[in-house]
Protein backbone atom coordinates (compact mmCIF):
# COMPACT_ATOMS: atom_id res chain seq x y z
CA UNK A 1 0.00 0.00 0.00
CA UNK A 2 1.39 3.80 -0.60
CA UNK A 3 2.73 5.48 1.89
CA UNK A 4 0.95 8.88 0.30
CA UNK A 5 -3.20 8.71 0.53
CA UNK A 6 -4.47 8.86 -2.79
CA UNK A 7 -5.94 12.50 -3.33
CA UNK A 8 -9.87 12.10 -5.48
CA UNK A 9 -9.90 15.38 -6.60
CA UNK A 10 -6.78 13.96 -8.69
CA UNK A 11 -8.48 10.74 -9.76
CA UNK A 12 -5.42 8.67 -8.04
CA UNK A 13 -5.43 5.00 -8.63
CA UNK A 14 -1.92 3.91 -7.48
CA UNK A 15 -1.06 0.88 -9.52
CA UNK A 16 0.16 -1.63 -6.61
CA UNK A 17 0.73 -5.03 -8.86
CA UNK A 18 4.21 -5.37 -9.96
CA UNK A 19 3.24 -7.79 -12.54
CA UNK A 20 1.36 -4.48 -14.83
CA UNK A 21 4.16 -2.60 -13.96
CA UNK A 22 6.41 -5.05 -15.32
CA UNK A 23 4.28 -5.24 -18.32
CA UNK A 24 3.66 -1.64 -19.34
CA UNK A 25 7.64 -0.77 -19.13
CA UNK A 26 8.67 -3.67 -21.28
CA UNK A 27 5.83 -2.73 -24.01
CA UNK A 28 7.55 0.75 -24.71
CA UNK A 29 9.32 0.69 -28.23
CA UNK A 30 12.35 2.74 -27.07
CA UNK A 31 15.65 3.11 -29.25
CA UNK A 32 18.79 4.67 -29.35
CA UNK A 33 18.57 8.57 -27.98
CA UNK A 34 15.03 8.57 -27.32
CA UNK A 35 13.55 10.03 -23.91
CA UNK A 36 10.59 8.72 -21.82
CA UNK A 37 7.82 10.83 -20.05
CA UNK A 38 5.78 9.79 -17.93
CA UNK A 39 1.89 11.29 -16.99
CA UNK A 40 1.03 10.82 -13.22
CA UNK A 41 4.02 9.26 -11.86
CA UNK A 42 1.94 8.88 -8.41
CA UNK A 43 4.42 7.69 -5.56
CA UNK A 44 7.15 6.02 -8.39
CA UNK A 45 5.83 2.63 -8.87
CA UNK A 46 5.87 2.81 -12.78
CA UNK A 47 8.80 5.59 -12.64
CA UNK A 48 11.51 2.65 -10.89
CA UNK A 49 10.71 0.67 -13.71
CA UNK A 50 10.95 2.82 -16.53
CA UNK A 51 14.30 4.23 -15.01
CA UNK A 52 16.13 0.65 -15.84
CA UNK A 53 15.79 2.09 -19.17
CA UNK A 54 18.97 3.88 -20.86
CA UNK A 55 16.57 6.67 -21.58
CA UNK A 56 15.80 10.12 -19.77
CA UNK A 57 13.20 9.97 -18.09
CA UNK A 58 10.74 13.19 -17.14
CA UNK A 59 8.09 12.74 -15.17
CA UNK A 60 5.04 15.01 -15.16
CA UNK A 61 3.08 15.32 -11.32
CA UNK A 62 0.06 17.39 -10.99
CA UNK A 63 -0.17 16.93 -7.69
CA UNK A 64 2.38 19.04 -5.99
CA UNK A 65 2.12 16.94 -2.14
CA UNK A 66 3.00 13.50 -3.57
CA UNK A 67 5.80 14.68 -5.25
CA UNK A 68 8.08 14.36 -1.76
CA UNK A 69 6.85 10.75 -2.27
CA UNK A 70 8.18 10.48 -5.87
CA UNK A 71 11.69 12.07 -4.90
CA UNK A 72 11.83 9.56 -2.00
CA UNK A 73 11.13 6.19 -4.28
CA UNK A 74 13.56 7.55 -6.88
CA UNK A 75 16.50 7.92 -4.66
CA UNK A 76 17.83 10.84 -6.00
CA UNK A 77 18.63 8.61 -9.50
CA UNK A 78 18.70 11.10 -12.54
CA UNK A 79 15.26 12.22 -13.88
CA UNK A 80 13.17 15.11 -14.30
CA UNK A 81 9.90 16.41 -12.20
CA UNK A 82 7.77 18.65 -13.82
CA UNK A 83 4.93 19.80 -11.34
CA UNK A 84 2.29 20.72 -14.13
CA UNK A 85 -0.82 19.98 -15.95
CA UNK A 86 -0.97 17.41 -18.21
CA UNK A 87 -3.50 17.81 -20.22
CA UNK A 88 -2.55 21.33 -20.60
CA UNK A 89 1.26 21.01 -21.43
CA UNK A 90 2.74 22.17 -24.55
CA UNK A 91 4.70 18.57 -26.03
CA UNK A 92 5.44 20.74 -28.83
CA UNK A 93 8.68 21.97 -26.80
CA UNK A 94 9.79 18.71 -26.30
CA UNK A 95 12.50 18.38 -29.57
CA UNK A 96 13.87 14.82 -28.92
CA UNK A 97 12.16 11.77 -30.05
CA UNK A 98 10.08 10.74 -27.46
CA UNK A 99 7.70 8.06 -25.78
CA UNK A 100 4.73 9.15 -23.49
CA UNK A 101 3.15 6.18 -20.99
CA UNK A 102 1.32 6.76 -18.16
CA UNK A 103 -1.94 5.11 -15.51
CA UNK A 104 -4.32 8.75 -16.67
CA UNK A 105 -7.03 9.69 -14.28
CA UNK A 106 -10.50 8.58 -15.87
CA UNK A 107 -11.96 12.15 -15.63
CA UNK A 108 -9.29 13.80 -17.98
CA UNK A 109 -7.82 11.22 -20.02
CA UNK A 110 -9.40 12.00 -23.01
CA UNK A 111 -7.54 15.66 -22.64
CA UNK A 112 -4.45 14.41 -21.93
CA UNK A 113 -4.24 12.02 -25.14
CA UNK A 114 -5.66 14.84 -26.80
CA UNK A 115 -2.88 17.73 -26.09
CA UNK A 116 -0.52 14.46 -26.10
CA UNK A 117 -1.33 14.22 -29.61
CA UNK A 118 -1.88 17.43 -31.29
CA UNK A 119 1.18 18.94 -29.78
CA UNK A 120 3.72 16.03 -29.26
CA UNK A 121 5.59 16.96 -32.68
CA UNK A 122 8.46 14.30 -31.81
CA UNK A 123 5.84 11.68 -30.19
CA UNK A 124 7.24 8.26 -30.92
CA UNK A 125 4.54 6.28 -28.95
CA UNK A 126 1.73 6.44 -26.73
CA UNK A 127 1.05 4.03 -24.03
CA UNK A 128 -1.89 4.34 -21.69
CA UNK A 129 -4.23 2.84 -18.91
CA UNK A 130 -7.34 4.08 -19.18
CA UNK A 131 -10.81 2.82 -17.99
CA UNK A 132 -11.40 -0.13 -20.31
CA UNK A 133 -14.47 1.25 -22.37
CA UNK A 134 -12.68 3.99 -23.26
CA UNK A 135 -9.56 1.74 -24.21
CA UNK A 136 -12.19 -0.04 -26.17
CA UNK A 137 -13.61 3.11 -28.26
CA UNK A 138 -9.97 4.51 -29.18
CA UNK A 139 -9.08 0.77 -30.70
CA UNK A 140 -12.23 0.01 -32.38
CA UNK A 141 -12.57 -1.00 -36.18
CA UNK A 142 -15.67 -1.01 -37.64
CA UNK A 143 -18.84 1.53 -37.66
CA UNK A 144 -21.38 1.23 -34.78
CA UNK A 145 -22.00 3.14 -31.44
CA UNK A 146 -18.29 1.91 -30.21
CA UNK A 147 -16.87 4.94 -32.65
CA UNK A 148 -15.99 7.98 -31.14
CA UNK A 149 -14.12 10.80 -31.16
CA UNK A 150 -11.47 9.63 -29.61
CA UNK A 151 -11.57 6.68 -32.26
CA UNK A 152 -10.91 9.43 -34.72
CA UNK A 153 -8.28 10.86 -33.45
CA UNK A 154 -6.34 8.21 -32.87
CA UNK A 155 -6.51 6.53 -35.83
CA UNK A 156 -5.43 9.84 -37.31
CA UNK A 157 -2.00 9.05 -36.23
CA UNK A 158 -1.72 5.35 -36.13
CA UNK A 159 -3.21 2.24 -35.18
CA UNK A 160 -3.95 2.01 -31.41
CA UNK A 161 -4.19 -1.22 -30.14
CA UNK A 162 -5.36 -2.78 -26.83
CA UNK A 163 -2.33 -4.53 -24.91
CA UNK A 164 -4.07 -5.72 -22.27
CA UNK A 165 -6.50 -5.37 -19.00
CA UNK A 166 -6.11 -4.67 -15.56
CA UNK A 167 -8.26 -5.52 -12.67
CA UNK A 168 -9.68 -3.13 -10.15
CA UNK A 169 -7.36 -4.91 -7.61
CA UNK A 170 -4.46 -3.91 -8.93
CA UNK A 171 -5.07 -0.57 -7.89
CA UNK A 172 -5.03 1.35 -4.39
CA UNK A 173 -7.85 2.27 -3.93
CA UNK A 174 -9.52 -0.11 -6.01
CA UNK A 175 -11.68 1.69 -8.91
CA UNK A 176 -14.95 0.50 -9.52
CA UNK A 177 -14.45 -0.43 -13.30
CA UNK A 178 -11.12 -2.62 -14.98
CA UNK A 179 -8.97 -0.54 -16.83
CA UNK A 180 -7.30 -1.31 -19.82
CA UNK A 181 -3.54 0.18 -21.65
CA UNK A 182 -3.53 0.95 -25.18
CA UNK A 183 -0.57 1.90 -27.38
CA UNK A 184 -0.61 3.82 -30.59
CA UNK A 185 2.96 3.95 -32.41
CA UNK A 186 3.53 7.14 -34.33
CA UNK A 187 6.65 7.71 -36.98
CA UNK A 188 7.78 11.03 -37.87
CA UNK A 189 5.44 11.40 -41.09
CA UNK A 190 2.10 10.83 -38.62
CA UNK A 191 1.14 14.44 -39.07
CA UNK A 192 -0.74 12.65 -42.34
CA UNK A 193 -2.06 14.96 -45.27
CA UNK A 194 -2.92 18.15 -42.95
CA UNK A 195 -0.48 20.54 -41.76
CA UNK A 196 0.26 20.72 -38.14
CA UNK A 197 -1.20 23.62 -37.60
CA UNK A 198 -4.48 22.68 -39.25
CA UNK A 199 -5.02 19.66 -37.37
CA UNK A 200 -6.71 21.72 -34.38
CA UNK A 201 -9.39 23.09 -37.20
CA UNK A 202 -9.64 19.28 -38.56
CA UNK A 203 -10.06 17.62 -34.67
CA UNK A 204 -13.02 20.38 -34.47
CA UNK A 205 -15.05 19.45 -37.22
CA UNK A 206 -14.76 16.18 -36.02
CA UNK A 207 -15.56 16.83 -32.60
CA UNK A 208 -18.48 19.08 -33.89
CA UNK A 209 -19.65 15.69 -35.57
CA UNK A 210 -19.88 13.77 -33.18
CA UNK A 211 -21.76 16.68 -30.93
CA UNK A 212 -25.81 15.19 -31.45
CA UNK A 213 -24.69 11.14 -31.41
CA UNK A 214 -28.72 10.77 -32.22
CA UNK A 215 -28.74 12.45 -35.45
CA UNK A 216 -27.57 12.46 -38.67
CA UNK A 217 -24.21 14.05 -39.31
CA UNK A 218 -26.08 16.48 -41.42
CA UNK A 219 -27.99 18.18 -38.67
CA UNK A 220 -24.53 18.85 -35.78
CA UNK A 221 -22.30 20.15 -39.11
CA UNK A 222 -25.06 22.68 -40.35
CA UNK A 223 -25.38 23.58 -36.83
CA UNK A 224 -22.22 24.16 -36.19
CA UNK A 225 -19.86 23.97 -39.41
CA UNK A 226 -21.46 25.26 -42.88
CA UNK A 227 -24.92 26.04 -44.28
CA UNK A 228 -27.19 22.66 -44.55
CA UNK A 229 -26.97 23.19 -48.56
CA UNK A 230 -23.39 23.54 -48.21
CA UNK A 231 -22.64 20.39 -45.80
CA UNK A 232 -25.61 18.32 -48.68
CA UNK A 233 -23.41 19.43 -51.61
CA UNK A 234 -19.76 18.36 -49.52
CA UNK A 235 -21.57 14.78 -48.73
CA UNK A 236 -22.41 14.61 -51.93
CA UNK A 237 -19.21 15.63 -53.34
CA UNK A 238 -17.77 12.57 -51.26
CA UNK A 239 -20.53 10.41 -52.14
CA UNK A 240 -21.87 10.13 -48.77
CA UNK A 241 -25.07 9.51 -47.96
CA UNK A 242 -26.79 12.31 -46.53
CA UNK A 243 -28.95 9.99 -43.73
CA UNK A 244 -25.10 8.68 -42.49
CA UNK A 245 -24.51 9.96 -38.78
CA UNK A 246 -20.82 10.27 -37.34
CA UNK A 247 -19.83 6.72 -36.45
CA UNK A 248 -19.93 5.59 -39.31
CA UNK A 249 -17.33 7.38 -41.06
CA UNK A 250 -13.45 6.35 -41.33
CA UNK A 251 -11.02 8.63 -40.84
CA UNK A 252 -10.20 9.09 -44.59
CA UNK A 253 -13.98 9.88 -45.02
CA UNK A 254 -13.67 12.37 -42.52
CA UNK A 255 -10.41 14.17 -43.92
CA UNK A 256 -12.53 13.97 -47.42
CA UNK A 257 -15.42 15.82 -46.23
CA UNK A 258 -13.39 18.53 -44.42
CA UNK A 259 -11.36 19.00 -47.19
CA UNK A 260 -14.39 19.43 -49.15
CA UNK A 261 -16.06 21.89 -47.25
CA UNK A 262 -13.18 24.13 -46.35
CA UNK A 263 -11.27 24.11 -49.51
Amino acid sequence: MPSHKPNRNFGQNFLTTHHYVEKIAASLPIEQGDEIWEIGPGTGALSTELLSYDAPLTMIELDKTIIPHLESTIHGRPCTIIQGDAAAYDYSTITTPFHLVGNLPYNVASHIIKQALLTGTHLRSLTCMVQREVAQRICHKGGGKNRSFLTILCGYFGEPRQLFTVPPGAFFPPPKVTSAVFQIHLTPDTSGPLAPEELPLFFNFVSRGFSMRRKKLLTPLSTHIKSKEEVREALRTCQINENVRAEELEVPQWLELYQTLYS
